[in-house]
């Protein structure tokens, strides 16, 4: 069987073998060697299915970032509050002109009710209401 992969020794502390071998455990590979492999393929960036880690400087590089704009943050906030309020009330007041509500006046009805008993308008025949009864139950 031909082996496109090439060999290589490394020496390891204690301290780095150990977690090598707690990262094998942890994806279940085999052999350390898998492990180391997948290592390798992570920090060179390679096609890997596993995430890629931060560096420690990239780690502190974005932890300075990240307290400058929590900075800027809490500078704009209150700015940002007044700016909101006085917008909110310059919205209101606009919408109040705008938009006011129309004076309603009662006026009497363009058509007069020809019928103010609405009993006698609507009344069904009680034949329509017999589709309704269970069969058996005498029409009351």
């Amino acid at each position: 069987m031909v082996s496109y992969k090439k060999l290589v020794s490394v020496y390891l502390p204690e301290e780095l073998y150990q977690a090598l071998i707690a990262y094998q455990e942890q994806l279940g590979f085999e052999e350390a060697s898998e492990a180391f492999v997948e290592i390798l393929a992570q920090f060179f960036h390679k096609d890997s299915p596993v995430k890629h880690y931060a560096t420690v400087e990239q780690l502190e590089a974005l932890e300075g970032k990240v307290s400058q704009l929590s900075e800027q943050v809490a500078l704009l906030s209150p700015i940002f509050a007044r700016t909101t309020t006085t917008q909110a009330a310059k919205t209101a007041s606009a919408f109040s002109k705008e938009y006011a509500r129309p004076t309603l006046t009662a006026q009497p009805p363009s058509t007069p009710f020809r019928n103010t008993d609405l009993e006698e308008e609507y009344e069904e025949p009680d034949e329509i209401l017999y589709d309704f009864l269970e069969p058996g139950s005498p029409p009351s």
